[in-house]
């Protein structure tokens, strides 16, 4: 029997996007002896359905069947949930953004890669496309590059949806996937893939299982970076603490975060003496990120997605977006009335 693999995409008015993406996956080839079943998957977290006009689009006729729901909770994680229900059976499935675009081969590749090593989970980078007139910082930076660097075969303690294949034997383990704490903060599939690393599962990296990503001008400033510095350090702090409740685990992330803020002091001296202004970005960025990681430990977040800026399509400020962003505010991690919640395993913070 073919081995079923599932493309899961989750979408919110974003449709010049969505209708970029689909067609970079539906024009995926895999090779004449690959005994693979594939089919795509959306989830629209639009109550209205407004993924529905694109997805006409691509009725009969096109390489891969697509699959569609609309999921009318507002929020990442209920969409990302969502996906992994409508995935259930399937042998893995394939975590992309509504973002990016594949180019040719991705699919083939990120396939192969699992296949040869046998890996739990396999992910691999994301290349951001800059504006036209994007600030000098944003070309010598992997600012726009939310997995790092590494190297093919390299096993990790963490991924990401934005690239990402996933086993079915990780998601019928570690279940529920993702939290809704993180509704509009993001960081939600971080807090999975650390349980799933702390279940023993393998995370490996494969650099030539690259996709794309056009990178708005909205994300070319340094508020932004300042912004998403904040978040990431907020919301690992707070995944770390939902995962490993206690004492101890309160202590261990105090230590990491005010490791980050003094070695940030100690990166921008560096920059200044060296004259390298990828040292003084790494500081602004480590800085800021331990100075989230300090707020986690008190629940405060960034609520990156609850409001549009204004996406690549053009739309206006709208409530719940998952292209968005507000000030930072207090995340609902101890909301221990909200039944969603407190139905999760690791959903209590002492």
């Amino acid at each position: 029997m073919s081995t079923c693999v599932a493309i899961a995409v989750i979408t919110f008015r974003r449709p010049a996007l969505l209708r970029g993406l689909l067609t970079s996956l539906q024009a995926q080839e895999l090779p004449a002896d690959a005994d693979y079943s594939i089919r795509i998957v959306v989830v629209d977290n639009d109550a209205d359905g407004s993924a529905a006009r694109v997805l006409e689009e691509f009725g009969e006729g096109t390489p891969y069947p697509i699959e569609s729901v609309v999921e009318a909770e507002p929020g990442i994680p209920f969409a990302r949930e969502r996906s992994v229900e409508l995935c259930w059976n399937d042998d893995a499935l394939v975590f992309v953004d509504d973002d990016e675009v594949a180019p040719p081969g991705w699919l083939a590749t990120l396939l192969k890669a699992w296949e040869s090593t046998g890996a739990d989970v396999v992910t691999g980078p994301v290349k951001g496309n800059l504006p036209a007139g994007a600030p000098a910082w944003n070309h010598y930076s992997d600012v726009h590059d939310s997995t790092g660097r590494h190297t093919t075969g390299e096993e990790l303690r963490k991924a990401y949806t934005n690239n990402t294949l996933v086993s079915r034997r990780v998601y019928h383990a570690v279940t529920p996937g993702f939290h809704p704490a993180f509704r509009y903060t993001g960081s939600s599939d971080l807090h999975f893939f650390l349980r799933v690393h702390r279940a023993g599962f393998r995370i490996v990296w494969c650099e030539e299982a690259c996709i794309a990503e056009d990178v708005p001008v909205g994300r070319t400033t340094l508020a932004w970076l300042v912004r998403r510095a904040f978040r990431s350090g907020s919301g690992d702090t707070i995944s770390r603490l939902l995962i490993r409740p206690g004492a101890i685990s309160y202590v261990l992330v105090l230590a990491y975060a005010s490791a980050r803020v003094i070695s940030a002091f100690g990166l921008a001296l560096a920059g200044l003496l060296l004259g390298r202004k990828t040292h003084l970005l790494k500081a602004v960025r480590r800085f800021f990120s331990g100075v989230g990681s300090l707020a986690g430990i008190v629940g405060i977040n960034h609520d990156e997605y609850r409001e549009r800026h204004g996406s690549a399509d053009g739309g206006g400020a709208v409530r719940g977006d998952l292209d968005g962003g507000e000030e930072p505010g207090a995340a609902d991690v101890a909301a221990q009335g909200d039944a969603s919640l407190a139905d999760h395993p690791d959903a209590r913070l002492p």
